[in-house]
């Protein structure tokens, strides 16, 4: 069965219809003309030849007008397919400057080249046809490590609300010399017994077996618990939370709050020392009852130097000060 012939399109009919109209108009008006003008034998006849040439040339020349139009309309368009494509090639060639100038940034900075090529090609597999609401957490998950990198690399301080834990392990795990910590009762322990505390969490486990790791290593990991009250260094559960960590190879001291430097004593924070380079910082919260788990308020990690150096000193004094766990 053939298929039925392709209808002609819209603008055509209505052009070639008026060429016809217009052929026979000016076919007529020439033909009276040349009649009236033309005297003699065959009058008829030149008026018709006459008439007919004209009505040709006319045809022909509406055909070339029409013609010329086409052939604009076609370059036009053509014009303007070679702008879009010489805008989609400068601008693919400009992002290929940019990533470029990036890679190049990357390839100066102290960071593996490895990690944060991984991280670029791990963002460009998050699809746009991904729910809103994972774009939403990919998003703000980059723009947190943005932050994050952009606060240390300005030699400021980086502000965690609430409890961190990714710092903190991170930190742990990567220590190569040494860790010195200043352990606080309001942060490490209950308002009345260090049972249910912070080593006896999930986070404070795993913190503990990645300091047992570092010393293995060959670093030196020492703590000074700072407690409030004489009665807390006689409790069981304390016993058990500071022999835990001396069979592990951490050096652990105790000191009552009253021993402490009296320049110290009101300016007590609970901190770690990571290689001597960064410290890590606690700010808990007021407590609000009695038997209730210490909250976070706020974790702040510094790599200001002079900041450093002041609670190096501050842990010298402390750990001076202390005694031996026994």
């Amino acid at each position: 069965m053939t298929g039925a012939a392709p209808e002609p399109s819209p603008s055509l009919v209505p052009r070639i219809v008026r060429k016809v109209l217009v052929t026979m108009l000016v076919g007529g008006v020439s033909y009276l003309v040349s009649n009236a003008l033309i005297h003699g034998p065959n009058q008829d006849l030149w008026s018709l030849l006459l008439a007919t040439f004209i009505s040709g040339v006319v045809f022909v020349v509406q055909f070339l007008a029409d013609v010329d139009d086409q052939l604009e309309t076609v370059l036009q368009e053509q014009r303007r397919q070679h702008t879009k494509t010489h805008d989609l090639v400068a601008d693919s060639f400009f992002k290929i400057n940019e990533a470029s100038k990036l890679f190049g940034v990357v390839e100066m900075s102290a960071l593996e080249t490895r990690g944060v090529a991984e991280l670029v090609q791990n963002a460009a597999k998050i699809r746009d046809d991904m729910p809103g609401l994972v774009k939403s957490l990919v998003h703000h998950e980059v723009t947190r490590m943005a932050k994050f990198l952009g606060e240390l690399s300005d030699g400021r301080y980086a502000l965690y609300e609430g409890e961190d834990r990714d710092w903190l392990l991170a930190l742990a795990r990567n220590a190569r010399v040494s860790l010195d910590a200043i352990s606080l009762t309001s942060v490490d322990a209950r308002d009345t017994e260090f049972e249910g505390g912070f080593w006896h969490t999930d986070l404070g486990q795993r913190y503990v077996k990645l300091q047992r790791d570092l010393v293995q290593r060959g670093a030196r990991v020492r703590r000074v618990f700072v407690v409030d009250r004489s009665e807390r260094l006689d409790s069981e559960a304390f016993r058990r939370v500071w022999k835990w960590q001396t069979t592990v190879g951490i050096e652990v001291r105790t000191l009552l709050l009253a021993d402490a430097p009296p320049l110290l004593r009101g300016s007590l924070s609970d901190f770690i020392l990571f290689d001597g380079v960064v410290y890590y910082e606690s700010n808990p919260a007021p407590q609000v009852g009695d038997g209730i788990a210490p909250v976070i308020h706020s974790t702040i990690l510094v790599q200001d130097q002079e900041q450093v150096r002041e609670r190096t000193e501050r842990f010298t004094e402390l750990w001076e000060a202390a005694t031996p766990a026994a």
